[in-house]
């Protein structure tokens, strides 16, 4: 959220639409978390990843040449293009209860006339009339917001993408295995905030990731500062000191030293392997 301005990062914080280029974004709502589910992916993507030959231009247009060129090539196509339609129609609130197929046709395509594997920009009525437009170069900027708007982090730009995915590959792994749905996340975020669920559905889902942060949160301080009063230790010290704020991430989870590698034989190995070069 670094380069996004003060007034937009105020205004995501409290919730609230933003007016920008011309354009008003709002959170997508609980109400609608499946459909935020299958379109997340095309906000979140690691530009990085991209084939080579696309990492110099906007993402947009990389999802949009990418899938005309499978449909081309008859093969599946990656759907980040039409996730990224889904997630745009959601944004901007078009379309509200209808499918997300017809949602996402309420964004026109308006390909290069001399150019069609280049897209020119999305058009849309907001209001039956005015026409707006979206380029590949706008949703570019448009992005960041959009992520900070519905609690999606996004990873740095001059990220690793062989690191990020060995963390996802952790993080999955170590994963417990939940019988998890977001019905019954707004239940139980329901009992602890004492709120109805139905108010619940209609909440921002920044605001119920928010909500479930805080009270897992609370509930991990209070279990670690009763292990440490029974002499429990960490190796890096209690991971939740505060009731109120995250402990601050330093190393990356995918990276180990050479002390804990292979269960700690690395070393020694490699230290043997350098003595005999040596002699």
């Amino acid at each position: 959220m670094d380069d996004i301005p003060k007034r937009i990062k105020k205004q995501i914080a409290r919730y609230q639409p933003v007016v920008t280029e011309g354009i008003c974004l709002y959170p997508i709502r609980v109400d609608e978390y499946e459909e935020f589910v299958v379109a997340r992916p095309a906000i979140e993507f690691l530009h990085q990843s991209l084939p080579v030959a696309l990492m110099g231009v906007p993402i947009l247009q990389a999802y949009y040449w990418m899938d005309t060129q499978s449909v081309l090539d008859a093969k599946y196509p990656t759907g980040l293009f039409s996730r990224s339609l889904l997630f745009l129609a959601m944004a901007l609130r078009l379309g509200e209860g209808k499918p997300p197929e017809e949602r996402m046709r309420m964004l026109r395509l308006r390909p290069d006339a001399k150019d069609p594997m280049k897209l020119k920009s999305l058009v849309y009525s907001p209001d039956g009339e005015e026409i707006c437009e979206i380029t590949p170069a706008r949703f570019q900027r448009l992005r960041p917001i959009l992520a900070a708007q519905n609690g999606i982090a996004l990873t740095e730009e001059d990220a690793n993408p062989d690191l990020v995915d060995a963390e996802d590959e952790l993080r999955r792994k170590n994963a417990p295995e939940l019988d998890a749905s977001i019905e019954e996340l707004v239940s139980r975020v329901a009992a602890f905030t004492k709120t109805e669920e139905a108010d619940i559905y209609e909440w921002p889902i920044a605001k119920l990731m928010n909500r479930r942060r805080a009270i897992q949160g609370a509930l991990d301080y209070v279990i670690c500062g009763i292990g440490e009063s029974q002499g429990t230790k960490w190796k890096k010290g209690n991971p939740n000191p505060s009731p109120f704020f995250d402990r601050k991430k330093t190393d990356s989870a995918a990276k180990v030293s050479l002390t804990e590698f292979a269960g700690g034989d690395a070393l020694p190995a490699i230290q043997s392997g350098l003595a005999a070069q040596r002699d």
